[in-house]
């Protein structure tokens, strides 16, 4: 079953590519192409994952989740940092803010869908009373 995901990157074909993904599998996909407006996608749509690029206009991947974990009851969003950067400081940061995952772009459509089902595979887990 198909879950809400905000995916935000400044890197449009990326975001389209990947978005375009997520839906053929069922998801409901808002795409933001800064910090701010993933914020105000999280605020308003209330998904349960967040698909984070680190360093975007505005409001870098780091800003974003201090801001959020501010304004809003964010604390069963799933978040994933998604960077260009594979260093381990940027993994260790990322991983020390409580994101669920992170990932190194230019992950195949494959990948992509394996690791988000995952992620919700681990929701279902973590919430069935049973």
């Amino acid at each position: 079953m198909g879950v809400n995901i905000v995916l935000a990157d400044d890197e449009p074909d990326l975001r389209a590519i990947y978005s375009t993904c997520l839906r053929a599998a069922g998801h409901e996909v808002w795409e933001a192409c800064d910090g701010e407006e993933a914020i105000v996608l999280v605020m308003d749509r209330k998904p349960a994952l967040l698909i984070l690029d680190v360093w975007m206009p505005k409001l870098n991947g780091f800003e974003v989740l201090e801001r959020l974990r501010e304004e809003s009851d964010s604390s069963n969003l799933k978040v994933v940092m998604l960077s260009n950067l594979g260093d381990s400081d940027t993994r260790l940061e990322s991983f020390a803010v409580g994101v669920t995952d992170y990932w190194v772009k230019g992950l195949s459509l494959t990948d992509l869908q394996e690791r988000v089902e995952r992620i919700l595979a681990d929701m279902e887990l973590t919430t069935d009373p049973g």
